[in-house]
């Protein structure tokens, strides 16, 4: 049994951003990800912590890609572990994808500050 907040700061664990969720859902097996609740409460969690636009966020898949696995294409869908025991076989690979994704987010955000005047 994981929680989503457990799980997001877990995936999150190698940036700075705090993930908090007021209202936790419990997740049982990694298929409760297939939820419409869950994946709605990520996007706006990671947004709201990243301080950015979902589609921002989106637009870093492939960043999370390149560094977590070689290729900008690749990718991991949780909801197909057969446990949340399995998590542990793929979290540092991921956790260098989310920072990676972070970083490129975060100078993504200083390149648009820079044009529009901000310091």
């Amino acid at each position: 049994m994981m929680t989503l907040g457990e799980l997001l700061r877990q995936l999150c664990a190698q940036t700075p951003l705090v993930v908090s969720l007021p209202n936790d859902l419990p997740l049982s097996q990694p298929d409760d990800l297939m939820h419409p609740d869950c994946h709605a409460r990520i996007g706006d969690t990671i947004t709201q912590a990243a301080l950015s636009h979902e589609n921002i966020v989106l637009q870093l898949n492939g960043v999370f890609g390149q560094a977590a696995y070689g290729n900008p294409k690749e990718v991991i869908r949780l909801y197909l572990l057969p446990s949340w025991d399995a998590l542990a076989e793929h979290l540092p690979k991921i956790q260098c994808g989310v920072a990676a994704a972070f970083a490129e987010a975060q100078r993504r955000w200083g390149e648009d500050r820079q044009k529009e005047g901000v310091r």
